[in-house]
């Protein structure tokens, strides 16, 4: 394919109703981008790399079991109201049950195991509103997300996108204008007020504007069965994005956790385009996907062009920002400088990946998506077991190049073999 004819078919996608899901993500995504850019940048100033790297290694453990959380059943709600939009309010209802209960009870267990897994010099107080914020409110607010993706109100996800980021960079704002001493005692109160503000807007606004929740006890078992493939995925995936964020902390220390997770906050920068154009595609997976691999693939490659100029760009994007970090947080993140260019390769690998993933997805072979993620992340863990001790954030760079790309071939082989059984 010659790039006159990426060109033409890069032209055709944005001229379709995906282009127009895709570009109000986008908006949503771009603006979040300023907002978590001031957000991140008066965090990590303040607090300093010592407690900013605490504060990241207790989200990243936080963002392993988050997955977990619902059990899946928020996925369980997109696929079956894509196709059976008057079945919204049961799955709602269901996926709210599960959330809630769930999520009580894994925060509890991440607390009491905090002692194992958290620096020693954090307050329990602090880690329980940190996990607060980020297990259960932040899954009210992706459950909410949910359910107006599946109900076709994109639109409205990409508000409370905005919302949200407004709410943190507000938090961040007050704790260096109001505080004389900042610290992360002082942030864990301030971020979960913005959390439960923006939580408790997202699930008013589902409510209002789509339908009450109206769960169904007695079919509960059946979105776990039906979900539970999905926890396993996510989860796995957060593992390679953040288990070793996590493990910096306890194998080297603070300060690596602290300069490898602020290179990773630019990765994550980098991945807004990435993550609005799946976001806004994700019901459209399963819609194509229904009539099997076939479909799911077909729709797949409509999105290669785009994916393709996506992945040339952002790898050079990071090399040309990478110097001016210290600039941007100051001269003790110097060393971020190389972590950034270490971790370069990752947006191109993780475009392509979910493109093959969320084929699976789309046409039922959640199961073979979920477990080779699985097993990239016990490489990823095993990887940062041996790499860290001797390499620090070294280590952890390279275990998450090599979990990812084997992730990404794995995928692709999976989808060629099952495309090469239809006939």
């Amino acid at each position: 394919m010659n790039l006159a004819e990426i060109r033409i078919k890069a032209v055709n996608l944005f001229q379709s109703g995906l282009a127009r899901d895709a570009s109000w993500m986008l908006i949503s995504k771009l603006f979040n981008v300023v907002m978590q850019a001031g957000y991140f940048i008066i965090v990590a100033r303040l607090l300093g790399k010592e407690n900013y790297g605490s504060f990241i290694v207790i989200t990243a453990s936080a963002s392993i079991i988050f997955p977990f959380l619902a059990l899946g059943s928020e996925h369980v709600l997109v696929k079956n109201v894509a196709t059976n939009r008057a079945s919204f309010s049961t799955y709602w209802g269901n996926t709210l049950v599960l959330l809630t209960s769930n999520g009580a009870f894994l925060t509890i267990i991440l607390l009491l195991l905090s002692p194992l897994i958290f620096p020693q010099d954090i307050q329990w107080i602090t880690t329980l509103l940190i996990l607060l914020a980020d297990l259960i409110c932040l899954g009210l607010l992706d459950i909410s997300y949910k359910a107006l993706v599946a109900a076709s109100m994109v639109k409205k996800t990409a508000q409370l996108g905005i919302l949200s980021t407004c709410g943190k960079l507000l938090a961040a704002l007050s704790l260096s204008t109001f505080f004389a001493q900042p610290n992360i005692a002082v942030w864990s109160y301030l971020y979960l007020t913005s959390s439960i503000i923006t939580a408790t807007i997202a699930i008013l606004v589902v409510n209002k504007m789509v339908a009450p929740p109206r769960p169904i006890f007695s079919e509960l078992k059946s979105n776990i069965g039906q979900g539970i493939y999905f926890s396993i995925s996510a989860s796995a995936n957060n593992i390679n994005a953040g288990l070793d964020k996590s493990m910096l902390g306890k194998l080297s220390n603070v300060a690596s956790a602290g300069i490898y997770g602020s290179a990773y906050r630019f990765i994550d920068v980098g991945n807004v385009p990435l993550l609005a154009l799946f976001g806004a595609s994700y019901k459209r997976f399963f819609q194509h996907g229904a009539s099997g691999i076939k479909g799911s693939l077909d729709f797949a490659k409509r999105l290669l062009p785009v994916l393709t100029l996506y992945a040339v760009g952002s790898f050079l994007g990071y090399w040309l920002l990478a110097p001016f970090i210290p600039v941007i947080l100051g001269e003790e993140y110097r060393e971020a400088i190389g972590a950034l260019l270490w971790l370069s390769p990752l947006p191109a690998i993780a475009a392509f990946q979910y493109l093959a993933a969320d084929t699976l997805t789309g046409s039922g072979h959640q199961k073979a998506r979920s477990m080779v993620q699985l097993a990239a992340a016990v490489v990823n863990i095993s990887l940062n077991i041996w790499l860290i001790p001797q390499f620090s954030w070294k280590g952890a760079a390279w275990a998450t190049l090599i979990s990812d790309s084997l992730r990404l071939i794995c995928l692709w082989l999976i989808v060629f073999w099952l495309r090469r059984k239809v006939p």
